[in-house]
């Protein structure tokens, strides 16, 4: 406890936000605004944020008389799930200490509790039960990868996973992972809840307009982008035909990536200008939150970052909702089976590294006649496959909703 302090003043220096709302994270004079009993669900950022849409919309619609309150970890997930869900309470999670966590049920006392994806708390979870309030475990992921660090504390982790009412899993890889490391409760397979997709029509009208000026262009983007791979992007840029989006997994590489630009000579524009894009721009710096279904929706073509260098990969089904072929690296091990999916349903393309995803890009955006005709042949397809992939996976958030209705 005296480290986390720590920690957020350490935060606070790259992202101000950190410096606020400390008695969230730490349980102290914890507040509750609502009016109804409570139906929580915890999405620790932006992507499980956003994957919670459907879901979040669903119970709003079968159980008017509870208050949904969501719970987060990062400052730009309070952001992201603030701006999508108007109606619902937010609160950060409290770290996993014994006196915090109390205070969070004593609060709140919510009728149950849903933890999106792979949010392991022993104390969160232990006081859940004794509070009475079940806990599932929704949209769960565990990697092979994941699951071999897991396992060699599974003496500790066991007693904790058990105290789950249920796991409902993504995939049938996670849901064996999940019984190897000793959960002996109710567990189901149910896809991905990141499918369930439902983007506001305000995005596509702002990418139409931002596009406008250089509507007779290409453009591809290279999304969520990690440590050490804008680098190796921007380096291989040769004045393209067409106009490349970069957006940065993380707000405090913004600087960092203008300045690569720089150094480069690039001839870029920050989305935070505000300024129009011209036929002379080869960058688009996507240095703002919360626009990334705006970014998709101007693309043709998504590169998914974190897949670049060794860091898993990051979630490649929203572009494919929006019908765009995308780009993968060689590490794709935090959505292995859906990329390999992908790929065998040939909406998706791996490459080795950066420079054969550039020999990729320039294939499908082929500008020479003779090409052109094959290549535009190759990507219609692909975005014609993403349509066919996404309708094959829809449906975990009303097979949650059927699940958890039970206990409601």
């Amino acid at each position: 406890m005296p480290v986390l302090p720590l920690y957020l003043i350490k935060r606070g220096r790259k992202n101000p936000e950190y410096n606020y709302n400390w008695n969230e994270r730490f349980g102290f004079g914890l507040k509750n605004t609502a009016k109804k009993p409570i139906i929580w669900i915890h999405a620790v950022s932006v992507g499980e944020i956003r994957a919670a849409a459907k879901l979040i919309a669903l119970i709003e619609e079968k159980y008017p008389t509870y208050q949904i309150l969501v719970t987060q970890m990062t400052p730009t997930g309070r952001n992201t799930a603030k701006n999508l869900y108007p109606n619902v309470v937010l609160n950060y999670i409290p770290y996993d200490l014994p006196h915090a966590v109390i205070n969070f049920y004593k609060t709140f006392k919510p009728k149950i509790g849903l933890i999106m994806e792979t949010e392991i708390w022993p104390n969160l979870i232990h006081y859940a039960k004794e509070f009475e309030t079940p806990l599932f475990l929704v949209n769960a992921r565990l990697s092979t990868k994941s699951f071999n660090g897991y396992r060699k504390i599974s003496y500790i982790l066991k007693p904790t996973l058990n105290k789950f009412s249920a796991i409902l899993s993504q995939d049938q890889t996670t849901q064996d992972n999940f019984t190897k490391l000793g959960f002996c409760g109710q567990k189901l397979v149910v896809g991905s809840t990141k499918f369930d997709l439902n983007v506001d029509k305000k995005y596509f009208e702002l990418a139409t307009e931002l596009k406008e000026p250089v509507a007779n262009k290409k453009i591809v983007i290279f999304a969520s982008t990690r440590d050490g791979e804008e680098e190796l992007i921007i380096s291989n840029i040769k004045k393209p035909n067409y106009l490349i989006i970069i957006v940065p997994r993380h707000l405090e590489r913004f600087k960092l990536v203008e300045e690569l630009l720089i150094k480069y000579n690039i001839k870029y524009i920050k989305r935070s200008d505000d300024k129009p894009l011209d036929q002379d721009t080869q960058v688009l710096l996507g240095d703002s939150m919360g626009e990334m279904f705006m970014y998709y929706a101007m693309s043709d073509l998504a590169v998914m970052g974190g897949s670049i260098n060794n860091f898993g990969g990051q979630n490649l089904i929203e572009p494919i909702f929006l019908n765009k072929p995308v780009i993968l690296g060689p590490s794709t091990f935090n959505f292995a089976k859906i990329a390999k999916d992908a790929v065998q349903n040939k909406c998706a393309i791996q490459v080795e590294d950066v420079k054969e995803c550039f020999k990729v890009i320039d294939r499908l955006f082929a500008t020479d006649k003779s090409e052109k005709q094959k290549n535009n042949a190759e990507y219609n397809l692909m975005a014609h496959n993403c349509q066919l992939f996404t309708k094959q996976y829809q449906g975990a958030s009303q097979q949650i909703l059927d699940f958890i209705s039970a206990y409601i």
